[in-house]
């Protein structure tokens, strides 16, 4: 299951920066640039919500490997686009649907086999798993696009995710895993969920933001500006999700998240006011922390407020929230972008990740006081 996730990932690395600039060179817009990001988003969410309703009928092992498979597949696909804008952006999106597909299914298992004590540092571990192609595989996506043009790209980051996710299926047919917790759909327990999607979905917006912009915005600093910011923010990202693991089994969920956020809101302001030199190591190092570290924190915060039965649920909310934030961060700088230039980025960053704080912090609040 891990090697299955990984190649998912890695996959999602190489091009998570490419897309956009590739988009750029193939003369898209500022516009068509946010929307490189939101297309991938906007199948991620679609297909996450959706996952939470075949739950109940399919197997999460199997979808699984439905998901990693669609993704290799998809990459190989635009070799067949390169030319064409909106077919680039219409692959982008079916390759969105079937991250979508993995990351609900992935999240899930890992969630379901760990005892409730240790599931922090388990998730922990998984998100380690997770975040370590992203220390390389931005960086390196931008180098080989750069040196080679991106066709290469496309076959080598589509091959290990098509392959991995075949022969997991074939696995999965022959040894069906341990059975768990049967879900279910339960819409009622929704709103108790809404608060931290909500936080989890602002501070992805920033990350949306930082995918589709960070290039331009760190442009001043020289052409290795960009593969070093996300270098430092991979690297952070990764380490932040074991030690956010350890402090949530033993200081909670909530505050854990409520420093997370802070965590994002100073990198968002420290990119904006300084994005070259220290401040570009420095940013970058604090919103890759912060993101990493709520990763894990918000989505333990998420299943302590519901009963098993519906983790998928919780699940799915959690990766919509996340994968809506990247989507509306793309489109929405997006159109700041084309209308007032890269600078209404470098002024909406630090707002968005402040308001995000605050909301964390507020929810934090509003339970420590209430009574009993």
């Amino acid at each position: 299951m891990l090697a299955v996730t990984v190649a998912v990932f890695t996959n999602l690395a190489l091009f998570l920066a490419v897309l956009p600039v590739q988009v750029s060179r193939m003369g898209g817009s500022r516009l068509q640039v946010g929307e490189a990001t939101a297309f991938f988003s906007a199948g991620t969410v679609a297909c996450e919500l959706l996952v939470a309703l075949l739950a109940t009928r399919v197997s999460m092992a199997l979808l699984l490997a439905a998901g990693a498979s669609l993704m290799g597949a998809g990459t190989f696909a635009y070799l067949l686009a390169a030319d064409s804008v909106p077919a680039m952006l219409v692959l982008t999106a079916v390759r969105g649907g079937a991250f979508g597909i993995n990351v609900v299914t992935g999240s899930y298992l890992v969630a379901a086999y760990a005892a409730p004590a240790e599931r922090g540092r388990a998730l922990g571990i998984y998100g380690l798993a997770v975040s370590v192609p992203a220390i390389f595989g931005v960086s390196l996506g931008l180098l080989v696009q750069s040196a080679q043009g991106p066709q290469l790209l496309y076959v080598v980051g589509g091959l290990p995710a098509l392959l991995v996710g075949l022969g997991f299926a074939v696995f999965v047919l022959r040894r069906p895993p341990p059975p768990v917790t049967a879900p279910r759909f339960h819409p009622p327990a929704l709103p108790t969920l809404l608060p931290v999607a909500a936080v989890i979905g602002l501070i992805t917006m920033t990350y949306g933001a930082l995918v589709s912009f960070g290039p331009a915005l760190v442009a001043g600093g020289g052409t290795a500006a960009a593969p070093l910011l996300f270098f430092v923010f991979g690297v952070l990202r990764a380490a932040s999700r074991p030690v956010a693991g350890f402090a949530v089994d033993r200081a909670g969920a909530l505050l854990v998240s409520v420093i997370s956020a802070l965590l994002v809101a100073g990198g968002c302001a420290v990119l904006a006011a300084w994005p070259r030199g220290a401040g570009l190591v420095g940013g970058a190092a604090l919103f890759g922390s912060g993101l990493g570290a709520i990763s894990n924190a918000g989505y333990v915060a998420m299943l302590e407020r519901i009963e098993d039965s519906g983790h998928a649920l919780a699940t799915a909310t959690w990766s919509a929230a996340f994968d809506g934030g990247v989507m509306l961060g793309g489109a929405v700088f997006a159109v700041a972008a084309q209308a007032y230039g890269i600078g209404a980025v470098a002024v909406l960053l630090p707002v968005v990740g402040t308001l995000a704080w605050l909301t964390m912090t507020a929810d934090w609040a509003r339970l420590r006081l209430a009574p009993g």
